[in-house]
């Protein structure tokens, strides 16, 4: 049977798509399947490219591979065979690996939308192990992802039963889920997601590797270590371990591919671009009859279910418009939904999210979670980790020092800390995080100097001059003189002020103002 989803291995990408036409024009004659030069995107079997004759050329699977499990190849024989979109709860249910030092356990999650009435007595989780997992149904947060644990011996499928389950929950959660392959399955180092077949391996990420059989060698290309074993049972043992990708090459390509996973250092990136939404894990929230997604990458596909989404080929990806007729439609992303899967559900936002989170750290890796320091940290050092891109400003004395780029999910450095130093986050154009390191003071003397500037202040008197909103930047200035500081805001938004006290507050330094006990004002 022809197929239409073939990849060829891409020194400088990695597994990319090829069409038959290309494939024709680079082998004039046939390719057997043992070559290894085209590779099924779907299942990850070689396949073979016919001869000319009097047939039209195609790629086709090896008849003689006993591995007959692909989705194209079935639908040739059975059109309703497959992975198709035939329900909202067309999706694989999360999967992830928690490693602890040298154990590790497996948990399924389950979600809700926000509203949602779904609802059951129980959750009873069983695979093919024979070992029974129940919960109540109250664990399962009203928001988010809440994880269940199926313990730490793996099983190929996961049965669940939902007791005394209303029609909203079963429209959204499966009752069956795909569990870990006994070939071996890779779940992501950072996230611990499972990575399903037919999915990407970046060369950038590092990867856990369950299976059944130790991992005798390995490429010289990629590096792995073992964390762990588990005995099932008398006569089945499986190992984990963390997989380090040292180069990127078809070596390394291939080690992953007999798993099928694709390696690529060209990630498929996905866009909700219009119109405004708001996103929670595996939700999409919005209020619009249209939605428009772009996808970037030569892998790029989504599907959605009940409506068909209409793309429009770009340079480099695709923009997908989608009617949003129904209030709930489930967007599946890659082949066979193996990236992921995401609902979009229609109704009016009246809902705020939260804030991006900045991770921060200092050298030893304890988060710094306060707003002030009035202590450094080691080494003068600190880490910064956020979600989405953005900026530092790094500001001394009020005075802006250093502004640094921040990019999604990369480590950002910062060194050369001081006492004096307030630093801003920015995730976009919001400031979502401040830190500031300052020296500890001795606050009645702090508050006395405030009062003794207040009266100063207040007592001042000669022509008045327009105050500017920009004149908020002395602020900074006096933040250890709350006093202070309001009674600047309050001539900003009278919009005037004498001329004297301006004079006053410009040339007033209060970190110089505590001289043994007195306090000195400078006027001009």
């Amino acid at each position: 049977m022809p197929l239409t989803h073939v990849c060829i291995w891409d020194s400088k990408i990695g597994y990319r798509r090829i069409t038959i036409d290309e494939a024709c024009e680079m082998y004039p004659y046939s390719v057997s399947a043992k070559s290894g030069h085209f590779v099924c995107e779907l299942c990850a079997q070689n396949v073979l490219l016919t001869a000319p004759g009097e047939n039209v050329r195609h790629f086709r699977h090896d008849p003689g591979s006993p591995n007959k499990e692909c989705d194209e190849r079935q639908a040739y024989f059975d059109p309703t065979y497959g992975r198709a979109m035939r329900g909202l709860n067309s999706h694989e249910m999360p999967l992830r690996i928690l490693v602890t030092g040298t154990t590790f356990s497996l948990q399924l999650g389950f979600f809700r939308s926000s509203g949602s009435n779904a609802h059951c007595d129980r959750i009873k989780i069983a695979g093919d192990s024979h070992q029974i997992f129940e919960y109540s149904f109250e664990r399962v947060a009203q928001n988010g992802t809440t994880y269940l644990s199926v313990g730490s011996i793996p099983n190929r499928f996961y049965e669940i039963e939902y007791v005394n389950a209303n029609a909203e929950l079963k429209k959204f959660w499966s009752n069956r889920i795909a569990g870990i392959r006994v070939t071996g399955s890779f779940f992501d180092g950072r996230t611990g997601q499972i990575v399903q077949p037919g999915g990407k391996a970046y060369s950038e990420n590092s990867y856990y590797l369950l299976q059944r059989n130790p991992l005798y060698s390995c490429y010289s290309d990629i590096e792995s270590a073992e964390i762990a074993r588990v005995q099932a049972n008398t006569f089945t043992t499986w190992y984990l371990y963390r997989i380090r990708i040292k180069k990127f090459s078809a070596y390394s390509a291939k080690f992953f591919l007999k798993y099928a996973i694709f390696l690529t250092e060209k990630p498929m990136k996905f866009y909700p671009i219009w119109p405004a939404y708001i996103n929670d894990p595996y939700f999409i929230y919005h209020n619009s009859p249209e939605f428009y997604f772009y996808l970037c990458g030569d892998d790029a596909e989504l599907k959605s279910y009940p409506a068909t989404a209409n793309v429009m080929n770009s340079h480099n990806g695709k923009l997908y418009k989608l009617n949003t007729r129904e209030r709930e439609q489930l967007i599946s992303l890659g082949k066979s939904g193996a990236l992921g899967f995401s609902y979009l559900i229609k109704q009016p936002l009246n809902k705020s999210a939260p804030l991006p989170t900045v991770i921060i750290s200092d050298y030893a890796g304890e988060l710094l979670t306060e707003e002030k320091y009035s202590k450094l940290p080691k080494s003068k050092f600190i880490t910064v980790l956020c979600r989405y891109d953005g900026r530092v400003i790094v500001r001394r004395k009020g005075k802006i020092d250093r502004i640094y780029k921040l990019s999604a999910e990369q480590n950002l450095e910062i060194d050369g800390l001081a006492f004096g130093t307030e630093i801003h986050f920015y995730q976009g154009c919001d400031c979502v995080r401040t830190l500031c390191f300052e020296r500890e003071e001795n606050t009645y003397e702090t508050l006395t100097s405030d009062d003794e500037l207040i009266k100063k202040l207040t007592a001042c008197s000669g022509p008045m001059i327009p105050v500017a909103h920009s004149a908020g930047a002395l602020a900074d200035k006096f933040a250890g003189y709350p006093k202070t500081r309001r009674w600047l805001y309050e001539m900003i938004r009278r919009g005037e002020m004498s001329y004297q006290a301006y004079r006053m507050l410009v040339a007033y330094n209060p970190e110089g103002a505590i001289h043994g006990g007195k306090h000195e004002t400078q006027n001009s």
